[in-house]
């Protein structure tokens, strides 16, 4: 009877056997496979979606000159504007470029290739870290894989942006943490002194990164690790204060400054208030919700219209993938909270966050984590009904097949990736070709310390190579007007780039004063002018609906001036005329002809004549 026992527990052990050789065979060779094909991928794409022409977000350009100012020797500075010390980009990402630039070189095609290789840094990264969460070789390949495909991610590492830098480091710091061993010494755990400086270099890049220092140290205090806790703070505030304190040095960090106005685009509509705090959250979380988590993170979704309601199918299907997602970070075992503390605060900031900011952009970072979890959270289903429902005892093969079912939808993932290479071998819009060319224009005619008032400056300045310099925000067309006085403003751009900040502050102030601008260059279709500013000439004084009327002062392009009373545009009423010979004729006005008696005086005010005028023409003089 033993003996059959025995014969009966090895003939099960034997079937057993080959089961147990065959997962630890695709284990033992998997991460080779599977790290060969997603680096043959990243290839293969990254060069059929790789964009030369520079992106029109004026932010990438401005991350690329303030990389340059700083590889120059020129400090963090604005060279493109003002010389004036930046205080809005926290310095990590130019101070990448900057390094790279003097080490390597300046080109912004290489500058944007180093992105692709943060890029794919960051998707190993991505498969070693899920492989850690869940031991699952093929979960943290399909992660990799749709993350690497992910037609943000690659857009966003075409472009100078620190999206991706972002990730990396972000990635980076959750690696390490998961790879720290927090039973060593604090004071013998070199990877943990690793990990706090490469969480601050993530604050650096983007002062999101405040949310996973947050996230990472409520972690360590729910885990009751004081000593690292408290290491991680002090090793953080000390890493990130000189920038803390430059900035409030220098008016404060302008993020700030933006997340309490209504519109940090229209500075006249003012600071938030507590109503206008619960409208943005709730814009902000129906937005996340049903748009951007579901478009940010499968390329099976189209890029949402803002403009459309929102339908009780948007509802459902952005819920059904949050759940999905929540349910995937519930089952990880050992890092869950981490994971959650980081994702909580990070969709807190992105609550408060101004919601005239739409779009996936702050999302990006987030992408690979995202998708993680949604596919945890599938295949996490897949073997609560395989042992539940179906009683099934060995899910090996489940947690193999679940993942890589995927694949069978990888060609309709694929398919937005045509427009990234559409965009790629597209020309600029004609509107940005205009706009580029006055840049050229202002680079071989006008003066080397010209200074240019324009919206987009920054992509003004790399075609141009002089200064610029943004017009102000204000309705008040003597306010705009003064301010580009007191900037020293020679020329203006009334462009067709979108948005109307040029349309409502800078042409209503050319129209109220269009003698104060001279026309240099017009382009058509669309219609671009640069305009000459000469702040000398034309009219200063008294409005009434928009036209000159009461006193005003009038200097015309010949030299003349005119002082005296007006009346819808005209002269009427009392005025001089001061000519350019240092003479002025003093007389009355009508519908802006001399018409009367006008006396004329010398450069002494002693009278010389005096004439009888009717419309402008000289009939007696005595």
């Amino acid at each position: 009877m033993a003996n059959k026992k025995r014969n009966k527990a090895n003939s099960t052990a034997t079937e057993k056997a080959p089961a147990t050789s065959w997962k630890t065979t695709v284990d033992k060779y998997a991460p080779y496979v599977y790290g060969a094909i997603l680096l043959l991928t990243f290839f293969n794409i990254y060069s059929k979606v790789f964009d030369e022409k520079v992106d029109l977000n004026g932010d990438n350009v401005s991350y690329y000159i303030l990389g340059q100012s700083i590889a120059t020797g020129q400090g963090y500075s604005n060279i493109f504007s003002n010389q004036q010390a930046h205080n809005h980009f926290p310095p990590g990402y130019p101070a990448i470029i900057g390094v790279v630039s003097k080490l390597f070189s300046n080109d912004i095609n290489f500058i944007k290739e180093v992105n692709g290789f943060f890029l794919l840094l960051s998707i190993g990264l991505v498969f070693l870290i899920v492989y850690q969460l869940v031991k699952n070789y093929h979960v943290a390949f399909i992660v990799a894989l749709f993350s690497l495909l992910n037609y943000h991610l690659l857009r966003y590492s075409v472009i100078m942006m620190s999206e991706v830098p972002f990730l990396f480091f972000s990635i980076l710091t959750l690696y390490l943490l998961i790879k720290t061993d927090f039973s060593k010494a604090l004071q013998k755990n070199w990877i943990f002194f690793v990990l706090i400086l490469v969480l601050a270099a993530t604050y650096h890049i983007r002062s999101t990164g405040l949310a996973l220092f947050g996230g990472i140290a409520l972690f360590l205090l729910i885990k009751k690790n004081w000593k690292y806790a408290g290491t991680l703070v002090g090793g953080f505030v000390l890493l990130v204060l000189p920038w803390y304190i430059r900035s409030k040095n220098l008016g404060g960090n302008s993020y700030m400054k933006q997340l309490t106005r209504k519109n940090p685009y229209r500075a006249e509509l003012g600071q938030m208030e507590f109503s206008d705090w619960l409208d943005r959250i709730w814009n902000n979380f129906e937005r996340y919700i049903t748009r951007e988590i579901p478009y940010g993170t499968f390329n099976w979704f189209d890029a949402p219209d803002y403009n459309a309601p929102l339908s009780s199918g948007d509802w459902f299907l952005g819920l059904l993938i949050l759940g999905i997602m929540l349910f995937g970070l519930f089952r990880i075992k050992k890092y869950m909270l981490l994971l959650l503390f980081y994702l909580g605060a990070s969709f807190a900031i992105l609550m408060i966050w101004p919601d005239v900011w739409f779009g996936v952009r702050f999302l990006v970072p987030l992408v690979p984590i995202l998708f993680f979890l949604f596919i945890n959270g599938i295949l996490e289903m897949v073997k609560l009904i395989a042992t539940n429902a179906l009683k099934l005892k060995q899910t090996d093969t489940i947690a193999l097949i679940t993942p890589l079912v995927f694949l069978l939808f990888i060609g309709s993932f694929l398919a937005p990736l045509d427009q990234l290479k559409a965009m790629a071998k597209a020309p600029y819009q004609q509107n940005y070709q205009n706009y580029f060319q006055l840049g050229r224009w202002v680079k071989i005619n006008g003066a080397p310390n010209a200074i240019t008032a324009c919206r987009k400056g920054q992509l003004f300045y790399l075609y141009s190579n002089t200064p610029t310099t943004r017009y102000k925000d204000t309705q008040n067309a003597e306010e705009l007007i003064q301010d580009l006085i007191d900037k020293n403003t020679t020329y203006v751009v009334i462009d067709q780039l979108g948005y109307s900040s040029t349309a409502r502050y800078l042409v209503p102030a050319v129209q109220k004063y269009p003698t104060k601008f001279k026309m240099v260059q017009h382009l058509k279709n669309p219609d671009t002018y640069l305009m000459e500013f000469h702040p000398e000439l034309g009219y200063v004084g008294e409005f009434k609906e928009n036209m000159h009327h009461g006193k005003g002062t009038f200097v015309f392009p010949n030299g003349q001036k005119y002082v005296g009373e007006w009346k819808n545009n005209l002269r009427n009423g009392i005025g001089k005329l001061y000519l350019t010979n240092g003479q002025y004729m003093e007389g009355n006005w009508t519908n802006d002809q001399m018409n009367g008696t006008f006396i004329t005086y010398n450069e002494n005010g002693e009278q010389i004549e005096q004439a009888e005028y009717v419309n402008n023409q000289k009939v007696n003089s005595f």
